[in-house]
């Protein structure tokens, strides 16, 4: 046998441009699903790693592929706002840790750069997703904000800088007006869709939104342009000339106010942590009814629910990855049958000088046995190196 396998490889280098056309053939034909099922499995552990870790997303009725998109990857839009009373609620009865999602608006975009979304939330959301700080400090007033790890990077910016909000519609004079907001700190890189997103506090969100401004006091005093109405002293209406400040600073953050009732401000999703079994029962049961004016849904169930669609897509693969090897198979065949008859003199010549036939057939199988065993090598080795290199691309394209 040691016999055979040399003068097998001795004669795959003799023939070395009809042994690497067939051993990449092979290799090819290998890495493909190989490759394919190791991505599509990493694809399918990223997305649902963060599903599994969000318990319950309460949110407006609706698609409910769309909010849990929104509450996991900050995405897709929900098709409508809950409201913080949802919030207020589930704290009320001490059933669980409610978080407070508003993410309607995104950052200014930049030449080559997109805009970030901008994520309206709570203390208690970072202690959740697990995220700390790399340098800077964490939010502390109102107006600050931190980056994620991405985000940084991209934009170029650290502890210190400022961020501008985008306005829903540049042309509506009357819309809301982009807010400067001051970058306290960056995020520790956490692989994931907080890694591309600007997090302040829901407050600031509202101020964004309009729902929260600050403006210069108005007075009798005031420039009489300024003022729609003053009929006495102590009563004094400004008119639209008095605008709102679009930065938050020492000197102005006491004049911000809010307008309207707190348990009636927009949210756009709710993230629930119950504090036991039985508190995720309960919850669960409270938003079954079909009356009921929010939603409450297990993201690892609708997850699974979208995957089980996207995921039909392996199975093609799986499909073509088989019409490939048997084309593949058919076409080795081929090449070993006209090889075998071009080289039936060599083999006529080796039995006349006593080889048995089934030295030359040994003789023939090594050097099947050494093409197949370099083409699995090399397809191994080419999977294994696209899987590494994908892996951050994957993550980036996902996230």
């Amino acid at each position: 046998m040691k016999h055979a396998l040399f003068l097998a490889w001795r004669s795959l280098l003799w023939h070395r441009g009809r042994s690497l056309i067939i051993v990449l053939s092979l290799a090819i034909t290998i890495w493909l699903p190989v490759t394919v099922r190791l991505v599509l499995n990493q694809f399918r552990s990223e997305i649902s790693a963060r599903a599994a870790a969000t318990p319950l997303i309460v949110g407006a009725p609706g698609s409910r592929v769309d909010l849990a998109l929104h509450a996991l990857y900050f995405e897709a839009m929900p098709p409508a706002e809950t409201t913080m009373a949802q919030v207020d609620q589930l704290t009320s009865s001490d059933l669980g840790i409610a978080i407070p999602l508003h993410v309607r608006f995104r950052t200014q975009s930049q030449p080559g750069i997109d805009g970030a979304p901008i994520v309206g939330t709570s203390p208690e959301y970072f202690e959740f997703r697990d995220l700390r700080i790399q340098s800077g400090e964490m939010l502390s007033l109102l107006g600050d904000c931190v980056l994620g790890s991405r985000v940084a990077a991209a934009m170029s910016l650290k502890p210190g800088d400022s961020i501008l909000s985008a306005p829903q519609n540049a042309f509506n004079l009357a819309g809301d007006y982009p807010l400067k907001m001051k970058v306290t700190g960056v995020l520790q890189p956490s692989h994931s869709p907080d890694d591309d997103a600007v997090f302040t506090d829901v407050r600031t969100a509202w101020v964004i939104a309009g729902i929260g401004h600050g403006h210069q006091e108005v007075s009798p005093q005031t420039d009489p342009a300024l003022l729609l109405n003053s009929d006495d002293k102590t009563s004094v209406t400004a008119n639209a000339g008095v605008l709102p400040f679009t930065e938050i600073t020492p000197g102005n953050i006491d004049s911000f106010h809010f307008h309207g009732v707190p348990e009636s401000f927009p949210l756009t999703a709710v993230i629930v942590v119950p504090k036991d079994e039985k508190s995720r029962v309960r919850i669960l049961g409270r938003y079954a009814s079909t009356d009921s004016t929010a939603q409450c849904l297990k993201p690892p169930e609708v997850v699974e629910e979208l995957l089980s669609i996207v995921f039909r897509i392996e199975q093609m693969v799986w499909l073509c990855s088989i019409a490939a090897a048997v084309v593949t198979g058919l076409l080795l065949a081929l090449v070993l049958s006209l090889s075998m008859r071009l080289r039936a003199a060599e083999m006529m010549t080796m039995f006349r000088l006593g080889c048995s036939r089934m030295t030359i057939a040994t003789l023939q199988i090594s050097e099947i046995a050494i093409t197949m065993l370099t083409a699995t090598i090399l397809a191994t080795s080419a999977s294994w190196l696209t899987f590494v290199l994908a892996s951050d691309s994957l993550r980036r394209l996902l996230f």
